[in-house]
């Protein structure tokens, strides 16, 4: 936030207002601008979906796609389909939360409703688009670098077509399919390959992949050199989520499960005109249909998505395989294909736009109100006197300065308060010298807890392989602990403890001592930074003062006693001697 009293909210001119509001508002604007900046992307993709519509009402009876309408079975199956959709989008909202989850904390409606954004803006614009508001809503919506939320998003596609060719793949075995299918697939993966490995590359190695934009670019300007930079760095903590193996395989396990969900939706549209409903055929329109529509084309995908769900629906039934549903052999006619790939393409249209609207309503009205609320905000008056940051502001204003505060408390994420445990507070309670542990038992258990906390927050930022060693040596301490004493290290007494952690912090073994140093360092670093254990410190060094300055008074009174005694035999001395003198 920012202080300054003498400031004032600056109201926009009319001319200000002018230059800011498009030159054509609403939707023509927007596709003016769209033709503008990438005009031969949309005609390349207008050319594409009028190309497979022309394919696609080839051969076509109309008569018989309305007989097959009519004739229909609706009940239950397309309100079952309609609501496994709906599913299917919250399993992509979960699964965006996770991609996202170490940089900003979304819950998973918010997650659900950015993806919808996206589909539906796909289901206006041409070539896919659509993308590039997603990310664009998720930096809204979270606060991270719109190439961030784009490497996310290329990340979820990326997801998406390792999986839909690994269950074709795996559904082929089970339907045979024809070879035009396979060869598709074979190129899908070779695509799917090459971007793989790449990010494996910057996810295993992120120090290196800066070093060699940096190196690449170092001929080129300081402007150029810094984006390149900033660019891969951003790219780096997009892929940042599959450094942890635990949320690597959470990330993939959900997108399995989006996949499979969509292809229970796509089989239970087949009994609708009457066709055996089987999960595997499904499954193999499914992914076929989605890898085709991958090329950029026509808004909502419309002839594309039409004619490969079409052509791979007749070509799947028309073979028999080995699971329920998929047995017998069907010729399905060109009309009731054609019709199933309308409604399969409608609920996916509908159910998208319909959510995708209302989420961009609801995001319009809460920015609108973050706009009044801002606008009608009033600076600070006055700190309370016991606020610490009273203090700073009365620094700043007399300097003429604005306060500016600018604070950050990421959320704790359920791993790390499950990790933070009897174990760690044990551990971290070792590092601890004796005489700097707070009297008060409880005050003292919860500065172990924070420091717990602090010591595995910072170790989960250790690059992969650093923390796949790390996980191997701390599995080795517990083992060990548990092997030799019987217990576990958080129910040893605190003084056999210690022995054991000193054993291994400074013992002979060098690979003991390296796996112990980061935990050492960190679990003392917090600990002397709680205000506490600094009062305590405080309080220690004010003692150890004020016994010095009575030491120092209690020497000096000494050596002036002592100085009056030599004194005093001095002069009996003299004494003696004048006295001996006298009667000599």
């Amino acid at each position: 936030m920012q202080s300054n009293q003498n400031s004032k909210p600056e109201q926009p001119s009319d001319s200000q207002e002018k230059r800011q509001s498009p030159s054509a508002p609403g939707i023509m604007g927007a596709w003016r601008h769209i033709f503008k900046s990438r005009g031969a992307i949309v005609v390349l993709g207008f050319s594409i979906g009028a190309l497979f519509l022309f394919l696609t009402m080839q051969k076509i009876q109309w008569a018989e796609v309305a007989k097959a309408f009519e004739t229909g079975k609706w009940l239950p199956w397309l309100p079952l389909a309609i609501a496994v959709y709906i599913l299917g989008m919250l399993l992509r909202g979960y699964r965006l939360k996770l991609l996202v989850e170490g940089e900003a904390a979304i819950s998973v409606a918010t997650a659900s409703n950015i993806v919808a954004v996206g589909q539906a803006t796909n289901n206006i614009l041409p070539a896919r688009l659509g993308e590039f508001a997603r990310a664009a809503m998720l930096a809204e919506r979270t606060g991270l670098p719109y190439i961030l939320s784009l490497t996310v998003t290329f990340l979820e596609r990326l997801l998406d077509g390792l999986v839909i060719l690994f269950l074709f793949v795996v559904s082929s075995f089970m339907v045979p399919v024809d070879s035009q299918m396979r060869y598709g697939a074979c190129l899908a993966a070779i695509a799917f390959l090459v971007a793989m490995l790449s990010v494996a590359f910057i996810t295993l190695t992120p120090q290196t992949s800066i070093a060699i934009a940096s190196n690449l670019t170092s001929g080129l300007s300081r402007k150029w050199h810094s984006k390149a930079v900033g660019l891969i760095t951003q790219v780096n903590r997009g892929f940042g989520c599959l450094r942890d193996a635990k949320n690597a395989l959470l990330i993939l396990s959900s997108s399995f499960l989006v996949w499979l969900v969509e292809g229970a939706f796509f089989m239970l549209v087949m009994p609708c005109f009457a066709l055996p409903p089987g999960f595997i055929r499904g499954v193999i329109t499914m992914s076929v249909t989605n890898l085709g529509i991958l090329i950029p084309s026509t808004p909502g995908h419309v002839g594309p998505y039409h004619f490969i769900c079409k052509e791979t629906l007749i070509s799947v039934c028309s073979v028999s395989g080995m699971t329920p549903g998929t047995m017998d052999a069907i010729q399905v006619d060109p009309s009731i294909a054609f019709s199933y790939a309308v409604v399969v393409h409608l609920i996916f249209y509908a159910t998208t736009s319909i959510w995708g609207l209302l989420a961009l309503a609801k995001y319009s009205l809460e920015l609108g109100e973050t706009a009044a609320l801002a606008w009608e905000a009033r600076p600070i008056r006055r700190l309370p006197d016991s606020h610490p940051l009273s203090q700073a502001a009365s620094l700043d204003s007399a300097q003429g300065e604005p306060l500016s505060i600018i604070t950050s408390y990421p959320e704790l994420s359920s791993k790390v308060v499950e990790s933070v445990n009897k174990f760690w507070s044990g551990l971290c309670e070792c590092f601890i010298p004796e005489e700097h542990r707070l009297k008060n038992a409880d005050e003292f258990q919860h500065v172990l807890h924070e420091v717990g906390i602090f010591t595995v927050t910072e170790l989960e930022r250790l690059p992969l392989r650093l923390r796949f060693l790390f996980e191997i040596a701390l599995f080795g301490f517990k083992a060990s602990v548990l092997l030799c004493s019987g217990r576990f290290l958080c129910h040893i007494p605190i003084h056999e403890r210690r022995g054991i952690v000193q054993a291994w912090a400074f013992g002979g073994f060098a690979l003991s001592r390296k796996f112990m140093k980061p935990i050492r360092s960190l679990a003392l670093f917090a600990y002397y930074e709680s205000p506490a254990v600094q009062a305590l410190l405080d309080e220690q060094t004010a003692g150890i003062i004020a016994c010095d300055a009575i030491n120092t008074v209690k020497l000096d009174k000494a050596d002036a006693a002592e100085n009056r005694a030599v004194d005093a035999v001095d002069g009996l001395s003299e004494n003696l001697q004048l006295s001996e003198v006298d009667q000599t």
